[in-house]
């Protein structure tokens, strides 16, 4: 985390030297990659997919131009995704489901360096970048759980939450088309974090994955 903010730092003060950029605004589309293990037993237990947690998402981000090929860029963004599930099971006495609630909440703060291979005049421009962040994230699980499943099932209710800012990483690639100081933005954006749950969860779960796939698109506007 530390050396993200180094980074982050450093980026701006080269920044400072620039007369010209852009701001951004982009709607995203977040594709969680879901490959810890309380994802893999949520799955298992629950009527859930690592699909249902995709969502749209948004960002802003201002950018510095470096010349005429290298841009510093930082931004934030905000998803959210709330799903209902039933165990797949087991059900109460009633024959009724037995309900959970589960909720993930992920507000980046990036850094990112952006190469654009020809330049920045010309009638398409394609970039490729990369960076670091720091995520913040929220995750709750709320309702009634069968816990000891496989020896002594017992149903247990409650809400089991998790808060951390977790150190993580992205790489992008995207095209930009100038139209007069805009610019209409596709991209394509993978990121990879992962992090602590808290003590409401089991000490042996592995860090939770944040990590995911995202598609943006969005205008930029010059200055």
């Amino acid at each position: 985390m530390k050396k993200a903010f180094i980074i982050l730092g450093f980026g701006l003060s080269l920044a400072a030297f620039s007369h010209a950029g852009s701001v951004s605004f982009k709607i995203g589309y977040f594709m969680p990659r879901a490959d810890s293990d309380l994802w893999a037993q949520n799955i298992q237990n629950f009527t859930l997919k690592k699909s249902d947690f995709n969502q749209f998402s948004f960002m802003a981000e201002t950018d510095f131009f470096l010349g005429n090929y290298v841009n510093f860029e930082v931004g934030t963004g905000y998803y959210e995704k709330e799903v209902q599930t039933e165990d797949r099971e087991f059900q109460f006495s009633d024959d009724q489901p037995i309900r959970q609630t589960l909720k993930l909440r992920i507000v980046p703060f990036e850094g990112s360096i952006k190469i654009y291979p020809l330049g920045r005049e010309r009638p398409i421009l394609p970039y490729v970048g990369a960076g670091m962040g720091a995520y913040f994230w929220q995750y709750e699980e709320n309702g009634d759980f069968v816990v000891d499943r496989a020896t002594n099932p017992r149903l247990i209710s409650g809400v089991f939450y998790s808060e951390a800012a977790s150190p993580g990483y992205h790489v992008k690639a995207g095209v930009q088309v100038p139209v007069g100081r805009a610019t209409i933005d596709a991209e394509i954006k993978y990121i990879r974090a992962h992090g602590n749950l808290s003590s409401d969860f089991d000490p042996a779960f592995e860090p939770f994955d944040l990590s995911g796939l995202q598609t943006n698109f969005g205008v930029s506007f010059w200055y």
